[in-house]
């Protein structure tokens, strides 16, 4: 085995050192969330134990002032029509500054649960130290079918023409003319 060199030896050590810092330091994190939670649900017997036969004290002091702050915290980020504000940079910006204000507010507030992922997240926050929001961008296809019955023959060519221009968004996916007295058609398109 070759000779390790003394540079590498100390990446190799300092490394260790870190990671082995990081363990604790997680460790101990992981300790005062638990504290955190149990003092905001009230459990004292950690700080003050219950003598034998004795009522436990109940403090419920950090459930209290987290539960006071969330208002004014609630108001500060979602108290207004604007959760996000673009500014422009320039006075040609200004329009799509304010464009991209409107969507992206529409979108956090209106097509997702805006207020509560900001209060689930404050309040994570305050309690354990750290506010976690995981955000991604979904993309999915979704199929629709359309069935049309008793079409006369100018109705099926404006469908016929609309999928011939939809370039493959549209098909039909059947088509049948049932004669009973007059002429009467059935066809399904989907999309």
């Amino acid at each position: 085995m070759p000779k390790m060199s003394t540079a590498d030896l100390k990446a190799m050590l300092s490394a260790e050192k870190n990671d082995a810092l990081a363990a604790f330091s997680a460790a101990e994190l992981a300790e005062e969330r638990a504290d955190a939670m149990d003092y905001y649900l009230g459990h004292m017997q950690r700080d003050m134990p219950a003598q034998e036969g004795r009522s436990r004290a109940v403090s419920t002091d950090v459930a209290d002032t987290i539960e006071g702050l969330m208002p004014h915290l609630m108001d500060v980020f979602a108290g207004s029509d604007e959760v996000v504000r673009f500014e422009p940079v320039g006075p040609e910006d200004e329009a799509a500054a304010a464009q991209e204000t409107d969507y992206v507010n529409h979108v956090f507030m209106q097509q997702n649960p805006g207020f509560m992922i900001l209060y689930s997240f404050i309040k994570d926050a305050l309690l354990s130290k750290v506010g976690i929001v995981k955000v991604w961008w979904e993309e999915r296809e979704e199929k629709e079918r359309e069935t049309y019955y008793d079409l006369t023959d100018d109705q099926f060519a404006l469908i016929a023409q609309a999928v011939t221009e939809s370039e493959g968004a549209m098909k039909i996916v059947a088509h049948s003319v049932h004669e009973i007295g007059e002429a009467a058609e059935t066809s399904e398109a989907t999309s």
